[in-house]
């Protein structure tokens, strides 16, 4: 089995594919070519999609239909794709999904030198832009606790469901970061920081995302949880302005001491 994966169709075969899409995408202009993601890591299964990052002007992201198979292609320039390496809001993704990309265009060497730089990067190279992305997301998601304590206090279900759904859903990469989880995927993020942040983020995690048919108070009652429990360990990182926002949010009296 090679790198492209395994379970497809068998009348597909997605190498063929991407090989033909980057030929294409180097007619419109692309420097270089890149299958990245599961069909890269040998991961894929019959759904996955081909992810090609592409090198040059285009389109910041594009997703196609191309034999069978639901093509994403994300342009950036060469300047942007070495950012991104450095940019916690990206990297987590960005740096695993180089280190295993296959070169399928790349007559500049364009795509190599960013592999390589990949394969060369480490976590003391961004620690200080980790801290300070990590403080200020947790900081900014205390509007949204602050609209779920009041959604659920007026009784505004639609709100509050939207709300909840945020912080289950964005709080997962703010602590990935905050814990130098790299993951190449998001397929595998929420499970990845439940096992890494331990036992009360699992549960309320799970609860929040309504995993085990929890009430709506209670999956509420969890995003606030998840919260709380970001802020206490993100507590460190926060300079004087970020923790008493925070704070304000996640004061005891915001979250309800039991589930339904």
């Amino acid at each position: 089995m090679g790198p492209y994966g395994q379970g497809m169709n068998e009348a597909v075969d997605p190498e063929a594919t991407a090989r033909r899409v980057a030929a294409e995408l180097a007619k419109r202009g692309a420097r270089a070519v890149a299958l990245v993601g599961s069909r890269a890591t040998g991961t894929a299964d019959a759904d996955s999609d081909l992810d090609l990052a592409v090198v040059g002007d285009g389109p910041h992201y594009r997703l196609e239909e191309q034999d069978g198979l639901l093509v994403s292609l994300g342009w950036a320039s060469p300047e942007e794709q070495r950012r991104r390496l450095y940019d916690p809001g990206y990297l987590a993704t960005h740096v695993p999904g180089w280190r295993a990309a296959v070169l399928l265009h790349d007559p500049e060497g364009l795509a190599g030198a960013i592999q390589r730089e990949a394969l060369g990067w480490s976590w003391s190279e961004v620690e200080a832009a980790c801290d300070g992305w990590v403080a200020e997301q947790l900081t900014g998601y205390a509007e949204e606790v602050v609209k779920l304590r009041r959604s659920l206090r007026t009784g505004d279900r639609i709100t509050a469901a939207i709300q909840r759904s945020v912080l289950a859903i964005r709080l997962a990469p703010v602590m990935a970061i905050h814990r130098r989880l790299l993951y190449g995927t998001e397929n595998v993020l929420w499970d990845l920081v439940a096992k890494e942040s331990g036992e009360p983020w699992a549960d309320a995690q799970r609860a929040a995302l309504n995993a085990s048919g929890e009430s709506f108070e209670a999956s509420c009652t969890a995003a606030l949880e998840l919260f709380a429990l970001a802020a206490e360990e993100l507590r460190p990182v926060l300079d004087e302005r970020q923790r008493a926002v925070v704070s304000h949010a996640a004061r005891p009296d915001a979250i309800e001491p039991s589930r339904q």
